[in-house]
């Protein structure tokens, strides 16, 4: 059991998968996800650089910064028990994903390794049971959640348009700060402008995320975002 209170970015959530057969779906639905969701869908080795002998390292600290964990154990693979049972000694809330469909198993030895039997699991059939097991993991997701109350708050008395535009912006704000712990006040400034974002608009948004609870965004000429 953890000794100490863990650190994490309350957004991320980790994604342990094996690579041939499953990583494909994931990798198609996440971008989606990114769009409609304030969430971050880490996979490591997907857009990272890292040499393979420090990969582990990479899984470790990535798990460890996560919120949560959602580790697909479809055909029994040795790397995702690995990273389950490591997100389960640091105490990060953790599900198993598993597809029934029977091509994603043969071969396999076992459908699911032996150790993980007794966990919580979500199963799925075909992608669009995927998306759809994603999805409501999303939604039930507790910064989803925090997101959507402030979200209304914000949007109170905008007409359609201004709370459309608004939804997008808010989601843009948040997923400038994936991957990272923090980042530059005036970088988000700078991107969302090239989006062609008013600066009032931008900085109004800023300024309610960060009244609301959703972001933390300090003061001064290097101030800094970063999800709260």
């Amino acid at each position: 059991m953890p000794t100490s209170v863990r650190e994490f970015i309350p957004n991320q959530i980790f994604v342990g998968l094996p690579w041939r057969n499953v990583r494909k779906h994931y990798e198609k639905i996440i971008p989606n996800l990114h769009k409609k969701y304030p969430l971050y869908f880490t996979i490591v080795g997907w857009n990272d650089s890292q040499h393979a002998t420090d990969l582990f390292e990479v899984i470790k600290a990535r798990i460890t910064q996560s919120s949560h964990g959602i580790f697909d154990a479809t055909g029994g693979n040795a790397n995702v028990s690995l990273e389950y049972g490591y997100a389960e000694g640091v105490g990060i809330p953790r599900a198993i994903f598993l597809s029934t469909h029977g091509a994603t198993r043969r071969g396999a030895s076992n459908p699911i390794i032996s150790d993980l039997v007794g966990s919580r699991r979500v199963q799925y059939k075909t992608q669009k049971g995927l998306v759809k097991e994603l999805q409501k993991f999303s939604r039930e997701h507790p910064y989803s959640i925090r997101f959507e109350k402030a979200l209304s708050l914000i949007l109170r008395g905008m007409n359609k348009g201004q709370k459309k535009s608004g939804r997008a912006l808010a989601l843009k704000i948040i997923h400038k700060i994936d991957g990272a712990s923090e980042v530059r006040r005036e970088d988000i400034l700078q991107q969302l402008a090239a989006e062609e974002y008013r600066q009032t608009w931008i900085e109004f948004f800023l300024k309610r995320l960060h009244s609301t609870g959703v972001i933390n965004c300090s003061v001064g000429a290097k101030s800094k975002v970063r999800v709260a």
